[in-house]
């Protein structure tokens, strides 16, 4: 915790709030919530073998989380049950890279890192301990050692003749590293006995289905096929299922998809971080109940409300704190947040007053329908053409009640989605009418 971070103040380690994703460790275990039944069957599909699972829901809604406290559970399962097996997390996620050179350089290296790691934990369930005598130098270093003598596979710790090279993708795969991981890689897990669990993750940074099934189709005998990697792919916008074409189909299974926490979940989740950060006399800026009015608020996104909570925290610490003045109740704090986010949703509302009575119909109608629609549904919208449907969207852009994407199905198309402000709009505007508001 920062010199200058709020949080001691109001008797938290860490921030409760925070958006980053829950780690591949008892931290990450201990604070997720409502996806027992998930993690289960992420697990079946990684321990099971064949085709690699993949997962997908909506931004913000924990499907990074749920992956990573999925692998920590089989590693700690693993630890605890001693049968010559064990799966363990990557040290890091991986996400697409400009190319597969690029991408495998830094898979090899992730993967060395996490046998270091994990050294001990073979031997403790009854596996061979990788052979990774001179790997940390390796890896810190900015320049590696290539062997210039021949004969057999070259590794780091080779007592040969040496040239140094730029640490590149190209010099990387000429080293032999690669080669070496593999062995290693065979040594430890054998054919039963486990593997390094990596997660392809953020997919929806490729814009289109069709850079998807490049990359992943580049991928497929480059990574997909490493003995003692298991990998698990994940992403946004039902892009890996589009993505997954019939030559991928052995490859990857049929997305697991991961829905929004239900409201109990998410107040569990938030009493549980408010435990686990806070000192025995914390007081929460945003309270479990509190953050469930938040979390309805926001179309029960969880990292929305999350970063919404922060803010609140932020605007609570400035009112109160810096004032010297005493900090209201829990009951006086719940009713402070709502009337902050009244304040929010009004200040939106007065910075769209020049929105056409037509453009706030297409607003209503398109948070109704889940809050995304393609360039080319405008006649489900009442537009004549598409165009009318665009000025529309370019409105509310202005507003930042909507965001324009890149269609995945098509490239020169958009999907146009509802931000988290405008979700707050029409939350007070369809069923808490912000007083004096009109259409």
């Amino acid at each position: 915790m920062t010199l200058f971070a709020i949080w001691p103040s109001f008797g938290f380690r860490e921030n409760p709030y925070s958006q980053d994703t829950l780690p591949a460790a008892e931290e990450g275990d201990m604070l997720i919530v409502g996806r027992d039944s998930e993690i289960q069957a992420l697990q079946r599909a990684i321990g099971s073998g064949g085709a690699h699972p993949s997962v997908e829901g909506p931004v913000g809604v924990g499907k990074t989380s749920l992956i990573n406290v999925a692998t920590y559970r089989m590693a700690k399962q693993c630890m605890e049950a001693r049968e010559r097996v064990l799966f363990i997390p990557a040290v890091r996620t991986f996400q697409p890279t400009d190319t597969a050179a690029a991408f495998e350089h830094e898979l090899f290296r992730g993967i060395a890192q996490t046998l270091l790691k994990y050294r001990g934990s073979f031997s403790h369930v009854g596996l061979p301990e990788p052979e990774t005598d001179g790997w940390e130098e390796w890896l810190t270093r900015p320049v590696f050692e290539n062997v210039s003598g021949g004969g057999g596979v070259a590794t780091v710790s080779v007592q040969m003749g040496y040239g140094s090279e730029p640490n590149t993708s190209d010099g990387y795969t000429a080293s032999g590293f690669q080669e070496e991981i593999r062995r290693q890689l065979a040594l430890v897990f054998g054919e039963n006995g486990g593997g390094i669990v990596c997660v392809l993750d953020n997919l929806e940074v490729l814009e289109s289905v069709g850079n998807a099934r490049t990359t992943l189709d580049q991928l497929r005998d480059r990574v997909f096929n490493i003995p003692g990697i298991r990998w698990v792919l994940c992403g946004s916008r039902g892009i890996v299922s589009r993505a997954r074409t019939e030559r991928l189909s052995g490859v990857i299974r049929s997305a697991m998809q991961v829905r929004a926490l239900d409201d109990e979940s998410a107040v569990e989740a938030i009493h549980r971080r408010i435990s686990y950060f806070g000192e025995t006399t914390a007081e929460a800026p945003v309270t479990p109940e509190g953050f469930e009015f938040l979390y309805q608020a926001l179309h029960r996104n969880l990292r929305n409300a999350l970063e919404f909570a922060q803010e609140f925290s932020d605007w609570l610490a400035q009112e109160y704190l810096d004032s010297g003045k005493d900090l209201p109740g829990p009951d006086e704090r719940d009713a402070l947040l709502q009337a902050w986010l009244v304040e929010k949703a009004e200040q939106a509302r007065s910075d769209a007053s020049g929105v056409q009575p037509r453009v706030w119909q297409f607003f209503v109608d398109l948070c109704a329908k889940n809050g995304r629609a393609g360039s080319s549904e405008f006649e489900e919208y009442g537009f004549v053409n598409q165009q009318q449907l665009t000025s529309s969207v370019t409105a509310l852009v202005d507003c930042n009640l909507v965001v324009r994407e890149t269609d995945p199905e098509n490239g020169t198309r958009t999907i146009n989605s509802v931000t988290a402000l405008g979700w707050l709009v029409f939350f007070y505007k369809e069923q808490v009418e912000l007083p004096g508001a009109t259409s």
